[in-house]
């Protein structure tokens, strides 16, 4: 599992998936609650896609245009982990890359990886793989 401890330039990713960590150790016997486990983290997960929703449809609506949304769908949906070289991204997105990628690295959704390009958040990788935010354009 991919969701890194540093959050990059988004430290309210942080928060909200630190409070459903709290809430789900708040349901555990007293025993249980003083470490949270990297099953507690993928536990909170789900709910924190649900519950930060304003979080992510800001990043949408506000911070990306409808190209780098199409960018970052195509991204999000080669799965965890996956770098795709600029070559790759030329093919399925022939016009003005470079001024999307430089968008998307601007706003800290995307680095530079190798050769290639990725995600720099796990938790927002699967937010716009789950394809919600298609609403908010």
């Amino acid at each position: 599992m991919g969701l890194s401890p540093r959050q990059r330039c988004h430290p309210c990713l942080v928060q909200l998936l630190c409070e459903q960590i709290v809430a789900i150790k708040n349901e555990q016997d007293p025993t249980h609650r003083r470490l949270a486990t990297l099953g507690n983290v993928e536990q909170a997960v789900p709910e924190a896609l649900s519950s930060g929703s304003m979080i992510f449809a800001e990043i949408a609506g506000n911070q990306v245009n409808a190209p780098g949304l199409e960018l970052l769908r195509f991204l999000a949906a080669k799965g965890e982990g996956a770098t795709l070289s600029k070559k790759a991204l030329s093919r399925q997105f022939p016009d003005n890359l470079d001024s999307t990628l430089n968008l998307l690295l601007r706003r800290e959704l995307i680095e530079e990886d190798g050769d290639g390009y990725c995600f720099q958040v796990e938790l927002i990788r699967r937010w716009f793989d789950r394809g919600v935010m298609t609403r908010y354009r």
